[in-house]
């Protein structure tokens, strides 16, 4: 045997030990969860995340089987037309003026839910009347809504109320279906879905409704932000940034659409699936302050609760006292301390707590009371969501470890929402607008940003065409691009602003402009 080959193979031998002996030592030096992935734990991962999953889909089968059963009986602005029409108490009526006449809607079978007639109890419901039926010719409309007109002597005993005497309306309605700009952009959305319908053999409604292609990707988000919840409930830190993002990305392309009626045509769907992400808000609160606060009265002082989320801090819009404290409001790390609180400590939980005690959101839009059972529902609510997000690390790790899994994914959460909704409305060009024809009012004070970039457009899920957004809401967001080049041609024909920032920068840079002009105190 040639020795030179066996001192090479021994010299091999003794590497290799050596290697092996180096990276066991390395190894067990090494932070255990960025260990290098192997086979077994690429086992041990997936058998975790298929049994998440699996957890995950019985819970939420059974919770909504639950809550298909005993549901009206908790969430009352989920009961039938048949259930409060069997009752005699007087707070089971559903009455709204719209068009100043009064309506008891109690008994219609609504085709969008029973959740989209309570919003606008003892409210003057004219602008999301308006607003939620693209599609209808204003003659059919009235004709369904003469059928339970109150006759004028009969509004005092059934108990024709506002909730808040301020609710007057705002807009001129008058003529309104005559307005060339109105019909232009009924004409566009008709035109548009009718032929989706043809195609897909469904009616205008649900083809205006999110695709199959929609429902996909809101499954396929759904299921990779639940696969990553082993490797975040076990401390992997790459997953403490991955998963909130996920989380912000999946809930952001369907929970938004989901409250503005805008998933499903079944409003069972677009009712419950938004208590799979409450990290934004219950969504009871959400339909007080997005939609009937802000979606119809968007920049009006003492209307739009957005204008006054934290008076204190912030000074956004002329309704807004000036106070000593709003200088400096534009500095980098006042913005960014504002809005790493003010998704899960003030549009969560203070502004939650203030309504319910004060019967006003933000001052601005009436509460009703719940009932006992509905307000212990949603207390239990809340208690789960901070316990979820905030609660739950201590009880795990290292207290230093804790603090930052129950800080850092909210902080994340908090700074993408505020990114996406500040930048779309308050503006130089927005915040002051205003319209007293509602769909004119509509496109002025709101700003699209990004259009045409898909980062923009899955990362804001859909509020990068927000001029769109607020004109149809109860339409799909992803139908708004298709619909955008028609929007604005038909604003450029009647002489309606029409504002589009580049991107996240430009839009961003936009913004903080405005900031800056409103800290200065008024002359």
């Amino acid at each position: 045997m040639d020795s030179s080959n066996v001192s090479s193979s021994t010299a091999e031998a003794i590497c290799n030990d050596e290697t092996i002996a180096t990276t066991n030592k390395i190894l067990h030096h090494w932070p255990s969860n960025l260990l290098p992935i192997t086979s077994s734990s690429i086992v041990s991962s997936t058998t975790s995340t298929l049994l998440c999953i699996g957890i995950s889909a019985t819970a939420l089968y059974t919770t909504f089987q639950l809550i298909k059963r005993y549901g009206p009986y908790i969430f009352t602005e989920a009961k039938s037309p048949s259930y409060r029409s069997n009752t005699n108490k007087s707070g089971d009526r559903i009455l709204s003026r719209i068009h100043n006449k009064w309506y008891n809607l109690t008994k219609f079978d609504h085709p969008g839910g029973p959740i989209a007639l309570s919003l606008i109890h003892q409210r003057d419901g004219t602008a999301l009347f308006e607003s939620h039926h693209p599609f209808m010719s204003r003659k059919k409309l009235m004709k369904i809504l003469s059928k339970y007109e109150i006759p004028k002597d009969q509004e005092v005993e059934m108990g024709c109320k506002l909730m808040d005497e301020r609710d007057d309306g705002y807009y001129n309605w008058k003529d309104i279906d005559k307005d060339e700009f109105v019909s232009d952009l009924k004409t566009l959305v008709v035109d548009y879905f009718s032929n989706i319908a043809k195609k897909r053999g469904v009616t205008l409604n649900q083809a205006a409704k999110a695709t199959p292609a929609r429902w996909v990707l809101i499954l396929s988000l759904m299921t990779s932000f639940f696969g990553t919840l082993p490797f975040y409930v076990a401390g992997n830190w790459i997953f403490l940034f991955v998963t909130p993002l996920l989380a912000w990305v999946t809930a952001v392309n369907y929970w938004h659409d989901g409250l503005h009626f805008s998933l499903s045509t079944d409003w069972r769907i677009n009712a419950w699936l938004p208590y799979l992400f409450p990290y934004y808000s219950s969504p009871w609160m959400w339909y007080h302050e997005h939609v009937i606060g802000h979606h119809a009265y968007p920049n009006i002082g003492h209307k739009d609760p957005d204008l006054a989320h934290a008076p204190q801090l912030m000074r956004e819009h002329d309704s807004i006292k000036w106070r000593e404290t709003h200088v400096g409001q534009a500095k980098w790390h006042r913005v960014l301390f504002v809005w790493s609180v003010a998704l899960g400590m003030g549009l969560s939980l203070l502004n939650d707590i203030k309504a319910n005690l004060k019967s006003s959101y933000n001052n601005v839009v009436g509460f009703s009371s719940l009932s006992r059972p509905r307000i212990i529902a949603h207390i239990l609510g809340r208690i789960g969501y901070v316990c979820l997000l905030h609660v739950w690390p201590y009880f795990v790790f290292p207290l230093w470890k804790a603090f930052v899994w129950a800080t850092l994914p909210g902080i994340m959460l908090s700074v993408c929402f505020m990114i996406n909704t500040q930048i779309n409305h308050l503006t130089n060009d927005c915040a002051d607008a205003s319209s007293t024809n509602f769909y004119k009012h509509q496109v002025i004070t709101a700003q699209n940003f990004g259009n045409g970039s898909l980062f923009c457009y899955y990362f804001s899920g859909g509020l990068n065409y927000q001029i769109e957004h607020h004109l149809f809401p109860n339409i799909n967001h992803c139908h708004l691009p298709a619909l955008s080049e028609g929007v604005k041609r038909i604003c450029k024909k009647h002489d309606v602003p029409y504002h589009h920032a580049a991107g996240y920068r430009d839009a961003i840079n936009i913004h903080v402009s405005h900031t800056l002009e409103m800290e200065k105190k008024p002359q």
